[in-house]
């Protein structure tokens, strides 16, 4: 009962606590403190529920051949980076594997998780391998939610 009456004095005192729900799709493993300001700018004040997802998907010397292991275990290590980072800043995060088609993948996540804004996070325009087919413009025209492409600084920026 204690719990309840709680629960209803903060009701009454700020309104519904509403969440916002934020879907990332990363490319990069997101190890930058940009990607937790980026996420809190768009998230305003509000408490933020985040799933991030990671696309299977070869590196650039596996980009010949499909390899299974080695795509879902890079997958696996951008997911472990994007959520220590995103843990180090407060902001709690489910983590997913995902369809190596990031279209697909977006999809799926959205039949489970009802975000309220779709953040992609890519690397610089180089190694990044949605730039050259226009992956992000595929998703604006795909889905109708709000959709920001963010792109990670390049890992050696600002050292001498």
């Amino acid at each position: 009962m204690p719990a309840t009456i709680l629960e209803h004095r903060l009701i009454e005192r700020s309104g519904p606590i509403s969440l916002r729900r934020v879907l990332l799709v990363i490319d990069e493993p997101c190890t930058a403190p940009d990607l937790c300001a980026s996420v809190r700018t768009y998230a305003g004040e509000e408490p933020i529920e985040a799933l991030v997802i990671a696309p299977t998907h070869g590196s650039a010397a596996t980009q010949w051949y499909v390899d299974e292991e080695a795509a879902r275990a890079d997958a696996t290590h951008r997911l472990r980076a994007c959520a220590a980072r995103l843990s180090q800043d407060g902001i709690s995060a489910q983590t997913r594997l995902a369809d190596s088609d990031p279209v697909r993948a977006i999809a799926d996540a959205l039949h489970d998780f009802a975000a309220d804004e779709i953040l992609i996070v890519t690397g610089p325009q180089r190694p990044s391998t949605w730039l050259r087919p226009n992956v992000i413009d595929h998703v604006r025209r795909s889905f109708d939610l709000p959709i920001e492409h963010v792109v990670m600084p390049t890992p050696n920026r600002g050292r001498s």
